[in-house]
């Protein structure tokens, strides 16, 4: 018993310094790069949310960002999680995974970049990339009305990819249901980070 405890511990003590090169292997509640949306959701229920003209966000007709609201309370971490996935499958391939957190009704925009930092740690600890992050501060003037400020923290992966965080710092009263501080996820393939590149 005491060898096989110990085979345990060494493979899973390589496990953790072994760095993932294929963003495929980074997860948001469960779901990941290049797996399908019909094992979270019901074609029916994708659908309606295809054609939900208020949260649904098309590229053109390649790419559609959807909401999983509706299973919402599926989560463990995030309040929301958008889709990336391409107009036309009808195999629902993930493309792209946006995590949303609702900061605190009277948080500091402070709280949302210590999280921020924290989740920046742990994909610097978990994922092979080309750098320790590009950190960018959007200028006052290209905020919108409703935003005091945004911070983006921006990751490439070795292995093709990219993985965003950003803080979004919300003025309340201005804009309807967006009175709260955001911390978005965001984790895009190789195929749709190129395709952003030209859109």
């Amino acid at each position: 018993m005491k060898i096989f405890i110990a085979v345990i511990i060494l493979i899973f003590g390589f496990q953790s310094l072994t760095k993932a090169n294929d963003i495929s292997e980074f997860e948001i509640e469960g779901m990941s790069i290049g797996g399908s949306l019909l094992d979270f959701m019901s074609r029916d229920l994708i659908i309606k949310e295809k054609n939900n003209k208020d949260f649904s966000f098309y590229y053109k007709d390649d790419y559609i960002s959807i909401s999983t609201w509706e299973i919402r309370k599926q989560f463990e971490i995030y309040n929301n999680v958008g889709v990336i996935l391409k107009a036309k499958d009808n195999q629902f391939k993930i493309y792209g995974l946006e995590g949303v957190l609702y900061m605190g009704k009277d948080s500091d925009i402070k709280e949302c970049h210590k999280k921020q930092n924290e989740i920046t740690n742990d994909i610097k600890d978990s994922l092979n990339l080309k750098s320790n992050g590009e950190i960018w501060i959007v200028p006052k003037e290209q905020l919108q009305a409703h935003q005091l400020s945004i911070k983006y923290i921006d990751f490439e992966l070795k292995g093709g990819g990219a993985i965003r965080t950003t803080c979004f710092e919300i003025k309340p009263g201005v804009r309807k249901n967006s009175d709260t501080n955001l911390l978005y996820v965001v984790v895009n393939s190789p195929e749709f980070w190129k395709y952003l590149d030209t859109y």
